[in-house]
Protein backbone atom coordinates (compact mmCIF):
# COMPACT_ATOMS: atom_id res chain seq x y z
CA UNK A 1 0.00 0.00 0.00
CA UNK A 2 0.89 3.61 -0.90
CA UNK A 3 1.65 5.54 2.39
CA UNK A 4 1.79 8.75 0.44
CA UNK A 5 -1.60 8.66 -0.15
CA UNK A 6 -4.06 11.33 0.96
CA UNK A 7 -7.06 9.90 3.24
CA UNK A 8 -10.71 10.99 2.82
CA UNK A 9 -12.24 12.60 6.16
CA UNK A 10 -15.92 11.58 6.24
CA UNK A 11 -17.52 13.92 4.54
CA UNK A 12 -15.55 13.50 1.41
CA UNK A 13 -12.96 15.96 1.38
CA UNK A 14 -9.45 15.61 0.90
CA UNK A 15 -7.35 16.49 4.45
CA UNK A 16 -5.01 18.97 4.13
CA UNK A 17 -7.45 20.84 0.99
CA UNK A 18 -9.06 23.91 3.06
CA UNK A 19 -5.29 24.90 4.00
CA UNK A 20 -4.36 25.09 0.14
CA UNK A 21 -7.63 26.74 -0.46
CA UNK A 22 -6.61 29.41 2.28
CA UNK A 23 -3.14 29.87 1.14
CA UNK A 24 -4.51 30.19 -2.21
CA UNK A 25 -6.85 32.58 -1.71
CA UNK A 26 -3.70 34.89 0.38
CA UNK A 27 -1.60 34.68 -2.55
CA UNK A 28 -4.20 35.60 -4.89
CA UNK A 29 -5.20 38.19 -3.12
CA UNK A 30 -2.31 39.67 -2.59
CA UNK A 31 -1.30 39.11 -6.32
CA UNK A 32 -4.16 41.45 -7.37
CA UNK A 33 -3.74 44.19 -4.79
CA UNK A 34 -0.40 44.05 -6.14
CA UNK A 35 -1.32 44.48 -10.40
CA UNK A 36 -4.43 46.87 -9.04
CA UNK A 37 -1.26 49.61 -7.38
CA UNK A 38 0.78 48.89 -10.23
CA UNK A 39 -2.07 50.02 -12.92
CA UNK A 40 -3.16 52.33 -11.30
CA UNK A 41 1.04 54.18 -10.64
CA UNK A 42 1.13 53.39 -14.18
CA UNK A 43 -0.88 56.29 -15.14
CA UNK A 44 0.85 58.72 -17.02
CA UNK A 45 0.11 62.43 -17.42
CA UNK A 46 -0.70 63.13 -21.23
CA UNK A 47 -1.68 66.55 -22.71
CA UNK A 48 -5.55 67.22 -22.87
CA UNK A 49 -5.56 70.51 -24.65
CA UNK A 50 -3.80 73.99 -25.04
CA UNK A 51 -5.18 77.78 -25.31
CA UNK A 52 -3.88 80.62 -26.31
CA UNK A 53 -4.16 83.63 -24.25
CA UNK A 54 -7.55 85.60 -25.02
CA UNK A 55 -5.60 88.49 -26.45
CA UNK A 56 -2.98 87.18 -28.58
CA UNK A 57 -6.28 84.76 -30.77
CA UNK A 58 -6.22 87.50 -33.10
CA UNK A 59 -3.20 89.63 -33.98
CA UNK A 60 -2.11 92.30 -36.20
CA UNK A 61 0.56 92.31 -38.69
CA UNK A 62 2.51 94.95 -36.54
CA UNK A 63 6.04 94.02 -35.31
CA UNK A 64 7.11 92.75 -32.20
CA UNK A 65 3.91 90.45 -30.61
CA UNK A 66 3.70 88.37 -27.70
CA UNK A 67 1.70 85.20 -27.83
CA UNK A 68 0.78 83.42 -24.56
CA UNK A 69 0.22 79.27 -24.91
CA UNK A 70 -0.74 77.32 -22.28
CA UNK A 71 -0.96 73.31 -22.07
CA UNK A 72 -3.14 71.42 -20.05
CA UNK A 73 -3.25 67.87 -18.39
CA UNK A 74 -6.39 65.62 -18.28
CA UNK A 75 -6.66 67.56 -14.59
CA UNK A 76 -6.53 70.90 -16.14
CA UNK A 77 -3.03 72.02 -14.35
CA UNK A 78 -0.58 73.20 -16.96
CA UNK A 79 1.98 70.55 -18.08
CA UNK A 80 5.39 71.07 -18.25
CA UNK A 81 7.60 69.78 -21.68
CA UNK A 82 5.44 70.19 -24.49
CA UNK A 83 6.64 71.54 -27.46
CA UNK A 84 4.65 74.62 -28.76
CA UNK A 85 5.26 75.61 -32.54
CA UNK A 86 3.74 78.59 -34.51
CA UNK A 87 3.57 78.11 -38.26
CA UNK A 88 1.90 80.76 -40.75
CA UNK A 89 2.45 84.20 -42.16
CA UNK A 90 5.95 84.11 -42.47
CA UNK A 91 6.19 82.78 -38.89
CA UNK A 92 8.25 79.59 -37.48
CA UNK A 93 9.21 79.58 -34.30
CA UNK A 94 9.15 76.83 -31.53
CA UNK A 95 9.69 76.47 -28.00
CA UNK A 96 8.77 74.09 -24.80
CA UNK A 97 6.95 74.98 -21.88
CA UNK A 98 7.58 75.77 -18.20
CA UNK A 99 6.47 73.77 -15.19
CA UNK A 100 3.30 75.91 -15.44
CA UNK A 101 2.44 74.68 -18.45
CA UNK A 102 3.01 78.12 -20.44
CA UNK A 103 5.06 78.99 -23.12
CA UNK A 104 5.49 82.96 -24.29
CA UNK A 105 6.79 83.57 -27.96
CA UNK A 106 8.00 86.80 -28.02
CA UNK A 107 8.48 89.75 -30.91
CA UNK A 108 6.41 87.93 -33.41
CA UNK A 109 5.95 89.83 -36.39
CA UNK A 110 3.52 87.87 -39.09
CA UNK A 111 2.72 89.40 -42.57
CA UNK A 112 0.30 89.20 -45.18
CA UNK A 113 0.48 89.02 -48.95
CA UNK A 114 -0.74 92.92 -50.34
CA UNK A 115 -4.21 91.24 -51.20
CA UNK A 116 -4.64 89.17 -47.94
CA UNK A 117 -6.63 91.05 -45.56
CA UNK A 118 -6.71 87.60 -42.96
CA UNK A 119 -4.34 84.89 -42.30
CA UNK A 120 -3.53 82.05 -39.82
CA UNK A 121 -0.98 81.04 -37.70
CA UNK A 122 -1.16 76.81 -36.61
CA UNK A 123 -0.14 76.44 -32.71
CA UNK A 124 0.74 72.81 -32.52
CA UNK A 125 1.43 71.67 -29.51
CA UNK A 126 3.19 68.01 -29.27
CA UNK A 127 3.92 65.78 -26.10
CA UNK A 128 5.03 62.51 -25.38
CA UNK A 129 4.49 60.57 -22.37
CA UNK A 130 3.41 56.84 -22.94
CA UNK A 131 2.08 57.97 -26.68
CA UNK A 132 2.71 60.98 -28.48
CA UNK A 133 -0.32 63.03 -28.27
CA UNK A 134 -0.25 66.08 -30.78
CA UNK A 135 -3.48 69.52 -30.25
CA UNK A 136 -3.64 71.98 -32.46
CA UNK A 137 -5.59 75.35 -32.74
CA UNK A 138 -5.69 78.36 -34.93
CA UNK A 139 -3.97 81.99 -34.39
CA UNK A 140 -6.54 84.63 -36.83
CA UNK A 141 -3.73 87.27 -38.13
CA UNK A 142 -5.40 90.35 -39.97
CA UNK A 143 -4.09 93.71 -41.56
Amino acid sequence: MNKNRKKLSNDGALEGLPLYLILLVVIAGVATAIIVGWMSSAQSTELESIEVDEDDRVISTSSGQNIDVTAYDRDGNGLEGVVITLEGCDVVESGETEADGTYTFTGINPSLSQNQNFGEIEVTARYTGDVTTVRTTVITVQN
